[in-house]
């Protein structure tokens, strides 16, 4: 009995062991097998080079550098490409020490970059001198391509604030004392001179050579030079497409500077007085109310003019102001209004604003009520320019220059400053006026001409900020 238990055991444990092993077996292949349908094991190659982005982190000291966006294009080969910066970072942002990022299409198995006098592979924390060109390798991670990139970051090398002005020319006029005005009408420039007894127009097409001039058909002999306004033709979207005058109860209008039309408006309720501005893209003047003799503002309406018959402030200008329209900061077209002389007489220091919208009409504000910049503001000229307001020329109420140089303002002219002579160099060819006509043309700034007490000038003047086209 002893023996058959003792067998009986010895089966039990051969059996168990077999059992055992039959067991380990089999979970050893369900592992196998999961090992064999698990994807997240196996390793994945590609044959992919491609750089998808490239930026740098942003910089609080140099905002250009996290803002700035880079294109990545290839080459006609396609184992080459260039990763650049079309619009340039400010002047003087340092490149020197930059830690580019960079995502892949795939994941290669190395980023290289190649500098001047050295080559690391990349780890996401380098620190590169981007002031010269680089040079980028990828490998694919299956070894089988290589692609380079150039890298190039620009920065511009010219100081935005620079303004650099130059003389075309000396004089149009011959030797004499002539009131003027220029204008640039269907791309061309044009200069009027009037010395009391007749009217001179001149011309050119670069403003360097001028004609001899000729006599305007169809302006009055004692045109008042000074109150002609070049401006688009009403909704034709092009620049300076007409020229607008009126005298006496007469609006006159011309295409080419030669040949003028007279529309007499003499039995008019409103008579017109003087040409105002172009704004909002309409030509609008002073007229007078014939028996109430108050002053209101009339547009031009498909070759008719439309009045408001809100009467203006006793203080408006009827002569020597100037006019500049602009958009505002909110985006909606906007006039500014400057001196002159009121209907008695009387200089002015008014700077008024013109606003429109559809809600409220249009709105009238003097900023010179809380913020005056002199006593009088007379035969100035205003332009719109790279964002700012510039005043050129003009004297106050005691015949003084109202500044020894241009004036600046940057709030849409509530506040004004004198140019920054170290950057804009105007005074190097401008010497202290009055009467100067001043236009902005093809990203250009223009001065025509002026005068003083002893002097009248009939030279051009061209300047141009650095960075107006930026």
């Amino acid at each position: 009995m002893q023996k058959t238990v003792q067998r009986y055991k010895k089966y039990l444990t051969f059996a168990n062991m077999k059992r055992n092993k039959l067991h380990i077996l089999c979970i050893i292949g369900i592992i196998f097998t999961s090992c064999l349908n698990n994807n997240d094991t196996t390793v994945t190659t590609s044959s992919e080079t491609e750089v998808t982005s490239f930026y740098f982190a942003k910089n609080d000291s140099f905002p250009s550098i996290g803002n700035t966006t880079f294109t990545i294009s290839l080459y006609a080969a396609q184992d080459t490409g260039l990763i650049t910066n079309a619009d340039s970072m400010t002047y003087l942002t340092p490149v020197n020490k930059l830690v580019p990022h960079l995502l892949f299409k795939a994941t290669p198995a190395s980023a290289t970059i190649f500098t001047t006098d050295t080559a690391f592979a990349l780890t996401g924390k380098d620190t590169i001198d981007f002031t010269h060109p680089v040079l980028l390798r990828i490998i694919s991670s299956d070894q089988t391509n290589t692609k380079y990139y150039r890298v190039v970051v620009n920065v511009h090398q010219v100081d935005p604030d620079l303004f650099y002005w130059n003389k075309l020319t000396d004089a149009v006029l011959p030797q004499g004392t002539a009131s003027t005005k220029g204008v640039v009408l269907n791309g061309r420039f044009y200069l009027f001179a009037n010395d009391g007894f007749a009217t001179t127009v001149y011309q050119s097409a670069d403003g360097k050579s001028w004609d001899a001039g000729t006599t305007p058909v169809g302006l009055p002999a004692n045109c008042h030079v000074r109150d002609i306004l070049a401006a688009n033709d009403t909704h034709s979207g092009a620049e300076n497409t007409k020229l607008y005058y009126c005298q006496d109860s007469k609006v006159y209008t011309s295409t080419d500077a030669a040949s003028w039309q007279e529309q007499d408006m003499s039995a008019e309720t409103y008579l017109p007085r003087v040409m105002l501005m172009h704004f909002n893209d309409s030509v609008w003047l002073v007229s007078e109310h014939a028996s109430a003799h108050t002053f209101h503002l009339s547009v031009e309406d498909g070759g008719s003019w439309r009045t408001d018959t809100k009467a203006l402030p006793a203080n408006w200008p009827l002569t020597e102001f100037t006019a500049v329209e602009f958009t505002s900061s909110s985006e909606r077209p906007r006039v500014m209004i400057v001196g002159g002389y009121d209907t008695q007489g009387n200089g002015l220091n008014s700077r008024w604003n013109i606003e429109y919208s559809q809600a409220a009409g249009y709105r009238y504000a003097n900023f010179a009520i809380e913020r005056p910049l002199c006593s009088a503001i007379l035969g100035a000229s205003a332009i719109c320019y790279g964002k700012r307001f510039y005043l050129f020329g003009g004297v106050d109420a005691d015949a003084k220059y109202v500044s020894e140089t241009a004036l600046y303002s940057d709030d849409e002219g509530l506040n004004w400053f004198p140019i920054d002579t170290a950057h804009n160099h105007l005074m190097d060819v401008y010497s202290e006026r009055t009467q100067t006509s001043a236009f902005v043309h093809d990203s250009n700034v223009y001065l025509f001409g002026g005068q003083t007490r002893t002097q009248t000038f009939s030279d051009v003047l061209r300047g141009r900020l650095t960075s107006i086209d930026w």
